[in-house]
Formats: structure tokens, C-alpha cells, sequence
């Protein structure tokens, strides 16, 4: 599902100053019919006013039920001056994103479109054949048996971490993020959907109710999504643009497409890719065990060595199960402590030879008794189940000027 895009037009050359890699926009911004800001006005001795610097700030252009966030930015650095655009394409078309579509180039069209409908002047300097993605949200769910089961999964992920997806140090109700928040590269989350699709709707019948027209439409697309929202955990990657380019994507947003279009898995392939570190940790056979001694039964099985003369070794065992004491009594970070780096990796290792997840471990220290409830078995992603049997598409209604924003792609020129 594609939950969010960032995208951002340059605009043509010939209207740009340079100097180094400073780059401003060689014209006049009330020419383009743009609102303006400014942070300095005063009054000279005269007694008439002048103004520092005009700007455009951030501002939300509406559609039938959320708004399209834009701002040019006239004066850059190492890239021309450009104008971004952000929304969830699901929220545009849809007015919610508790499910939806993963076509990139139906969110796009949305997008352009809107900023054509509103910003002719402004479009006539753009350079549309240079659309660069900032970045993509793709999400996919899981379902649980209760809704009131949904903060103790979170909390119970709260405590697992992937290889470089490190859990964030600060976890919300409802909410658990991992790695740094401000990554060029990929950052994902996990949250509970049927809360805030419950806070939204309230929000928006208060609107309603006090004569909102637009109000009444989104009440009454995410009434009727609650109830699919009910018992959902949310696991959502965000895709940005320096991760695509370093590992053979296109950034360009019409080659992108193209390359969806070949590949019609690509947000999912991009999503598996983001959050394989976290469900690898949830992988394995062995949840929990009845006492001490069943736990050094099944590593004593598995982990069996020989001597040079034949005679069974439990070192490795031992060793292994050791280190299952430690982080249940210390906990994972403090049991590391313990440890050099290498051994403690080396020994983790064959506690994966033994099928215990890595999640499992990561939660030990939060039972005294060593039991932690089998979250894990929970977390099943069902590519089926992600849309409701009767969803249909939206279809924008700026898909006309698709072939025209073509247009101005010289590869694609027809």
C-alpha cells in the first residue's frame, strides 16, 4: 500500500542564478501568483513599508477530502530550487488510509494534478521531466485476534531489534519506531491503526457537525473503514530517495513508474527488504520451555560435539545455555556487557541453530519465570487479506493529463 509520497519538481534552468553550488530562482515569486511571506517589514523615515526577502511558506491545497502539502523552495544549495509536494494519495483519493492502492503512478497523477489545477504559473517554469522521489511510505498489516491485544504486541516489539534496525530508545502507546528517525536511507514503524482512525474520525465529526461540508465526506469514508481498522498492527517503511539510488532504483518519478509498471510487486519487495532484519528475529520453533532443565535438554541435543576420541562434548551447550540465563536475569543490552562483542554474536548463533527467536530472547527479561507470551506466532503477514474483497480503485480525475506531464519527458516524448 502506498501510504505517503514526497516528490519534487526542479525547475528549469533558465531561471535559475548560479554561483558555486548556490543556486535562487531569477525571478519574481508575486509573478507566479504564489502566497507570500516575508520575515522582516518596517517603515522607512518616510513612512513607507518595506519588506525583507519574500518566501513561499508551506501551504495545503485542498482535494474532495485532505489537503496536498507545497512549498517552493527559491534558494538552494548543491541543487536547483525546486517545489515539493507531500500527501498520502490514499487520503486524496480515498479520504483514509487504512487500506488502498500501492500505484504509484495513480498518486502521482493525483498530485501534479492538483498542483497544475492550482499553480499554471508556476508549472509553466517546471521541468517536469526531472520529478525526483524524496521518498515513499509502503505498509502492509497484520491482524489480531482481540484489539486489546494490540499494545502488548507493541510493547512486546518495543523490545526487538535487527541487525541495523535498532530500536528507538523512546516508544509511544501505540507507536514503536526503529533506527534513526532522520535517516537518508529507510526508516520504519509500527503502530496501531484502529486508534487513530477512531481519533481522526472524531476530529473530523466535530467538523462535521458544525456545518463542514468537506468534514461529511471524510466522516463518512473512514466510518465506514473502522471497523476493517479494528485489531490491526501497522508495519510501515519509508523508502527514501539516497536508498534508491545506492541500491539500483531510479529516483526519477516517471522512471519509477515504469519500473512498477514491469514489476507490479515493487512496494512489497521494498517493504520485505526494510522490515526482513525485524521478521528474521521473530523466526524459529521454540517459543518457551516448561523449566531449566527441558531448555538444556534441547540444547544438549542440538548443540552435541565430539571428542577426538569420540566421546560427546557439551561445551558449546553449556556455553549457550549460559548466555540464556544471562540476558533473562540482565536483560539483552546488559547481558551484552558481559560479553565481548565476538562471543556474545558467536554464542547468540547457536541459540539460532536451536530455533529460539531472537524477539523471544529480546523479551526474557520482562517475565521474572522466563515465560513470554508467543507473540511471535501472531505476526503473519497475509498478502490476501491486505484489501477488502469488494475494494475498488479510485481513479483520479486529472488522469487525463497523464500523457501531457509525459509530455515533457524527453525519453517517453509521443
Amino acid at each position: 500500500m502506498l501510504d505517503h509520497l514526497r516528490l519534487a519538481l526542479l525547475i528549469s534552468p533558465v531561471y535559475v542564478k548560479t554561483l558555486g553550488n548556490r543556486h535562487w530562482f531569477d525571478g519574481d515569486l508575486l509573478d507566479l501568483d504564489l502566497p507570500c511571506a516575508t520575515r522582516h517589514v518596517s517603515k522607512t523615515d518616510e513612512g513607507q513599508i518595506i519588506t525583507g526577502t519574500l518566501y513561499h511558506p508551506f501551504e495545503s491545497l485542498p482535494s474532495d477530502f485532505t489537503d496536498l502539502a507545497i512549498k517552493f523552495y527559491t534558494d538552494t544549495t548543491n541543487t536547483l530550487p525546486y517545489v515539493e509536494l507531500k500527501a498520502s494519495p490514499l487520503k486524496l483519493l480515498q479520504g483514509h488510509n487504512v487500506y488502498g492502492f500501492d500505484c504509484i503512478r495513480l498518486g502521482s497523477i493525483e498530485m501534479l494534478g492538483m498542483l497544475l489545477g492550482s499553480y499554471s504559473k508556476l508549472c509553466a517554469i517546471l521541468d517536469f521531466s526531472n520529478i525526483e522521489l524524496f521518498h515513499l511510505d509502503t505498509t502492509m498489516f497484520f491482524r489480531l485476534p482481540h484489539q486489546n491485544m494490540v499494545q502488548p504486541v507493541l510493547d512486546f516489539l518495543a523490545n526487538t531489534s535487527g541487525g541495523h534496525r535498532k530500536v528507538r530508545s523512546v516508544k509511544y502507546d501505540n507507536y514503536v519506531t526503529w533506527g534513526n528517525e532522520n535517516s537518508r536511507y529507510i526508516n520504519i514503524k509500527a503502530y496501531g491503526k484502529f486508534e487513530e482512525v477512531k481519533e481522526q474520525l472524531d476530529k473530523f465529526q466535530k467538523q462535521a457537525d458544525r456545518g463542514c461540508p468537506r468534514a461529511k465526506q471524510i466522516v463518512i469514508a473512514m466510518h465506514d473503514v473502522l471497523k476493517f481498522a479494528n485489531a490491526v498492527i501497522r508495519l510501515e517503511a519509508r523508502i527514501c530517495k539516497t536508498y534508491l539510488t545506492k541500491n539500483g532504483y531510479p529516483s526519477n518519478l516517471w522512471q519509477l513508474i515504469d519500473l512498477q509498471q514491469s514489476n507490479p510487486n515493487l512496494l512489497n519487495e521494498l517493504w520485505s527488504i526494510s522490515f526482513s532484519p525485524i521478521l528474521k528475529t521473530l523466526e524459529g520453533k521454540y517459543m518457551n520451555f516448561a523449566n531449566d532443565d527441558e531448555l538444556l535438554e534441547v540444547l544438549k541435543s542440538k548443540l552435541v560435539t565430539y571428542t577426538k576420541k569420540g566421546k560427546k562434548s557439551y561445551t558449546i551447550a553449556n556455553n549457550a545455555f549460559k548466555l540464556y540465563l544471562n540476558i533473562r536475569q540482565l536483560g539483552w543490552i546488559n547481558a551484552k556487557k558481559v560479553y565481548s562483542e565476538s562471543t556474545f554474536y558467536k554464542t547468540l548463533e547457536y541459540l539460532d541453530l536451536c530455533e529460539i527467536p531472537r524477539s523471544q530472547l529480546q523479551n526474557l527479561h520482562r517475565n521474572p519465570n522466563g515465560q513470554v507470551i508467543p507473540f511471535v506466532r501472531l505476526v503473519e503477514i497475509k498478502l490476501n487479506e491486505q484489501l477488502p474483497p469488494d475494494y475498488v480503485m479510485p481513479t483520479s480525475k486529472y488522469e487525463s493529463l497523464y500523457p501531457l506531464l509525459r509530455r515533457f519527458h524527453p525519453k517517453l516524448a509521443s
